[in-house]
C-alpha cells in the first residue's frame, strides 16, 4: 500500500529551466548595458557553464571556493571577465551575481497544475521534497514557492553527507514518514541522482521525461517503473497504485 510520495523539485515540481532563460536575458540586458566593451554572449554561456559545474577542470582555481556557493559564483564572474581583458572590482561581481539570483526567483515556480496536484495528494499521502543542490540556491527557491505549505518534509541535499542517488538521502526520507521502501515512490527528472537512486532504495521511481537526448540514451541501462511528460501525471499512477 502507497504512503508517501518523494518528489525532486528542479524540473519535477518546478519549472526551472523557464526561470534560469528569464534570469540570463535579464543578466544579459545588465551586463551589455553596463560594459558594452564585454561579449555579453560568450559571457552567459561560460557563466551557466560554470554555474552547473561544467569549467572545473578548466578553472581550477575555483574549485577550492565550491564550499561557499556565492562567493564561488562572484569569483567565477571576475575570472569571466578577466578572460575578456576587463578587471571587474568585487563589489561589481556582487551586483550581477545579485541581479541573477534576482532575476531568476522573479521568474521561479510550480509548473501549471502542480500546487493543487500537491494539495489533492497530501491529503492521503505524507509528501517529501528531496533535491539536490547547495543551501544557496535551493533555499530561496524553497521560500519562493512557500513549499513547506504544500509538503510535510523538505530535504536539501547540500545540508546532508550525500545527496541523490545516495541510500542515506532515501533512507532519511523513508524515516521520516515511517514508510518501508515499498510503501513509497518518487519522482524526478534525473536519470542517474533519482531514478537510480530510487530504484536502488527499493523505491517505486516515476521519470519526468523532459525531451533530453542525452537522457534517454541512459534508459538503456536505468529502468523508471512509470515515464511521465508532464509531472501533473503523477496523480494518474498515484490513483493507479491505491
Amino acid at each position: 500500500m502507497l504512503k508517501a510520495i518523494f518528489l525532486d523539485m528542479d524540473e519535477t515540481l518546478c519549472a526551472t529551466s523557464l526561470a534560469d532563460k528569464h534570469a540570463v536575458g535579464q543578466l544579459k540586458l545588465y551586463v551589455a548595458d553596463l560594459y558594452p566593451q564585454l561579449d555579453a554572449d560568450l559571457f552567459l554561456e561560460r557563466y551557466v557553464a560554470g554555474v552547473y559545474k561544467k569549467l572545473n577542470d578548466e578553472l581550477p582555481e575555483l574549485v577550492p571556493l565550491l564550499n561557499d556557493e556565492l562567493y564561488f559564483r562572484q569569483n567565477l564572474i571576475i575570472v569571466l571577465f578577466k578572460e575578456q581583458g576587463i578587471d571587474l572590482p568585487f563589489d561589481s561581481a556582487v551586483a550581477i551575481q545579485a541581479c541573477f539570483d534576482q532575476s531568476r526567483m522573479s521568474g521561479f515556480d510550480f509548473f501549471p497544475g502542480m500546487k493543487e496536484a500537491l494539495v489533492e495528494l497530501r491529503k492521503a499521502y505524507k509528501l517529501v521534497v528531496i533535491t539536490n543542490g547547495p543551501v544557496f540556491s535551493q533555499h530561496p527557491k524553497l521560500a519562493t514557492t512557500e513549499m513547506q505549505q504544500y509538503v510535510d518534509h523538505i530535504i536539501v541535499g547540500g545540508e546532508e553527507p550525500e545527496e541523490k542517488p545516495a541510500l542515506s538521502i532515501f533512507e532519511k526520507a523513508l524515516g521520516l514518514v515511517g514508510c518501508k521502501p515499498h510503501e513509497a515512490i518518487h519522482m524526478g527528472d534525473s536519470l542517474a541522482a533519482d531514478i537510480a537512486g530510487a530504484n536502488n532504495a527499493g523505491i517505486k521511481s516515476i521519470w519526468v521525461d523532459t525531451q533530453k537526448e542525452a537522457n534517454h540514451q541512459q534508459l538503456v541501462y536505468i529502468k523508471p517503473d512509470f515515464i511521465v511528460a508532464n509531472p501533473v501525471e503523477l496523480t494518474e499512477i498515484v490513483a493507479s497504485l491505491a
